[in-house]
Order: structure tokens, then sequence, then C-alpha cells
């Protein structure tokens, strides 16, 4: 326990504000950036040259929104772009011809331009472009203006294409994306478990409201986690180059629901232990250990996500999987004194159901990873493996 320690909202704002880290996320994303420039230049191109439009404005915008679009089913919402963008830029056209441009025009345009998409589709994407296209034939490319009327249209059906297209030969790494995003909640679930470790040492509330407070935000990080996950799975479906890759996507999807259930295991984990130091009751130095130990192989888990592109990094999978099974070992219930409180019982409990769900990002099953714990039942569901070697705690 004499780690150099530091609340966990302190260390997220050092880690985000680095230079180092700005650095690193330039770098993440700086294919996106060559891919969206080329096909962007593409799209002008195609347009330009080879259909004769003299300012193809849409096809190198639309291509740019299209590789913008993050999680899955991208095939479909570039449809949906495609077929707002169009009819937003045939009505415009439509549109400010007979009611011309003005103040109190746009508000018409809109208006009936959100009326038409709604009839359309009941897609939110369809009706903005609709009446984006709409807002921008009617402002700065009104009609009579150069590569109007049908011109604009079939310039954001090109983009379209060459989006799509791009995704597929210039595919990003499907895993990358997700794996960042795990490596950012296994972040801060370490964080708040190493945070409730030192609580429960020192006996001290504050540590615990900030820690609370990082796993309760963790709502979005969820979303992002699970959109990343959905959009490598198109990707590798998508793209020919990365079909090999398919396995390896349903490997982390796989695992996406118990990175979710961890993260609410250690908030119900961090308010009982705040319960607890209210109440000025303590818990076994074993449980302290047990938490520490969790939340230092969290750690090792997240810096593993972080940089799965290596390989060779698979070799620290056993190592980990080797200390949570002698982890598990020991949450029997001699873990918690003779006239423990309920919230020590909540406690171990949570950090027994912790580590089975990080043996599940391990790779493990959640049958196997339940029957590595000691049963706390004359009938468990899933019998007791003792696994040769683990010498458990009397």
């Amino acid at each position: 326990m004499a780690k150099l320690r530091i609340g966990t909202l302190e260390r997220l704002k050092v880690i985000e504000s680095s230079l180092g880290s700005r650095i690193n996320r330039v770098r993440k994303r700086s294919f996106a950036i060559v891919q969206a420039s080329l096909a962007a230049g593409l799209a002008y191109w195609v347009a330009q040259t080879i259909f004769g439009h003299a300012s193809p404005f849409f096809a190198p915008i639309t291509v740019v929104i299209i590789l913008g679009l993050s999680g899955g089913d991208r095939i479909r919402r570039a449809a949906e772009i495609s077929l707002g963008v169009t009819v937003g830029v045939g009505l415009g056209d439509f549109l400010v011809n007979y009611v011309g441009p003005g103040t109190w025009q746009i508000s018409v345009i809109v208006a009936v331009s959100l009326l038409v998409a709604s009839m359309l589709s009941s897609s939110v994407l369809v009706s903005n472009q609709v009446a984006i296209g709409a807002i921008i034939i009617a402002t700065i490319m009104p009609p009579g203006t150069a590569g109007g009327g049908t011109e604009r249209m079939f310039d954001a059906f090109i983009g379209s294409v060459i989006g799509l297209v791009t995704i597929a030969l210039l595919p990003a790494s499907p895993l990358n994306s997700g794996r960042r995003e795990v490596s950012k909640l296994l972040g801060i679930a370490s964080s708040v478990l190493d945070d409730v470790a030192v609580a429960l040492e020192k006996q001290e509330v504050k540590e615990l409201d900030e820690a609370i407070m990082a796993v309760h935000n963790t709502q979005a990080g969820i979303a992002d986690m699970i959109a990343a996950a959905k959009g490598g799975r198109e990707v590798s479906k998508l793209s020919p180059m990365m079909w090999d890759s398919r396995w390896r996507v349903r490997s982390l999807e796989r695992i996406l629901p118990s990175v979710e259930q961890l993260l609410g295991d250690i908030r119900v984990l961090a308010r009982r232990a705040r319960v607890l130091c209210e109440d000025g009751d303590q818990v076994t130095i074993r449980l302290i250990n047990i938490i520490d130990e969790l939340a230092d192989i969290t750690a090792s888990l997240s810096d593993y996500f972080d940089g799965l592109a290596d390989e060779t990094q698979t070799a620290e999978i056993p190592a980990l999987v080797r200390r949570l099974q002698v982890l598990a070992a020991s949450t029997d219930m001699s873990v918690v004194k003779d006239d423990g409180v309920l919230s020590e019982y909540v406690l171990l409990a949570q950090a027994r159901s912790v580590t089975v769900h990080l043996l599940v990002v391990c790779g493990w099953s959640e049958e196997s990873a339940t029957a590595a714990l000691p049963p706390t039942s004359a009938t468990p569901a899933y019998p007791y493996e003792r696994w040769p070697g683990i010498i458990e705690d009397d």
C-alpha cells in the first residue's frame, strides 16, 4: 500500500491535459485525417473532371460527413445522408425559385424541408441533411450559381459512393478504436478501485466522493465503447482486407458486457465503501489487499488494451489470468471478520464479481470464471474448480 496516490479526478485530469496525451491523440487520428483528405480530393476530382461539374461543392462535403460517422450502420447512414443531401439540394432549388431568399423565406424553406423529410423517413439524420442542404442552397449557393440543379444532387451521390469505397479500400483498423475505449474505461475502473483501497485503509471519505463521481460519469464512455465495436464490425465486413479480423472483432464484442458490468459493480463497491467509512467501521487487511490487487490487475489490463496493436503483448494475458486465479481463490468468507457488518459482506461480494468480470475480459467464459471462486453456498450453481498450484489462504 506504499504507493504514491492521487485522487481519481486529479489523475484523469493530469492524463487528459498532458502533452504526451495530446500528441498520442493526434497520432491515433492521423490515419483518419489522411483517409478523409484523399477521399475528399478524389470526390472533387471525379465530379469535376469525369462528370464535368464546375463547382462540385457537395461531393467532398458528403465524403467528409460519411467518413466522420462513428459506430456501426455506416452503410445505412451513408444512404440516409445521400438521400437527405440529394432531396435537400433539389428541394432548396425548387423552393428558392418560388419564394426567393430572405429571412422569412428561410423559415418557410426549413419548415417545408423538415415536413418533406419526415414523410420520407423517420431518421433524424435524413431530416437534418434535407434541411441543411436546403439552407445552403437558399443562402450561399442559390439557383443560377455554377453547378446548380441536378448536378448538386449527383455530387452528393458521388461523395456517398466514394466515402463507402474509401472505407472498404482504405480501412482503419477495426479493433483500435474499440480497444482504446475499453482501455479508457478499465483505467477509470482501476483508479476507482485504488481510491477505494486507500479510503478503506485510512478511513477517508473525500477520495471516495471523487471516485464515485468518476465512475458515475462513465455512461458516455460505455456508449462510445459499444459504438466503436459496432464500427469495427462493419469495417471488418465491408473491407476485404479486414475479413481476417472478424474473429478478433467478435472476441472484442464478447467482452463488452463484462466491461459494462464491471463498472456497475465498482459503482456499488465505491458507494458501499463510503457508507462503511461514514459509519466508522473497518474491514480486514485481506479485503483491502484484494481490492488493491484488483486495481493493479485492472490497470495492467488497461495498458494491455491500449497497446494491443503489438500482438506480442498477448503474453501478458496468461500472467494476469494467473494473478486473478490466485486472487479468486482467496475470496472466501473468511475474508470478513466474524462480527463483520453488512457493508463488509457487500464489499467482498462486489470484489468477487469484479474478479469474475476481469477473467471474462481476459478471455474466460463467465461459467469458468465463476467456478474459480470459493463457494459461498452448499449447492453452488458452478462447482468450485481448484486450479493446480493455487495456494489458498487459511
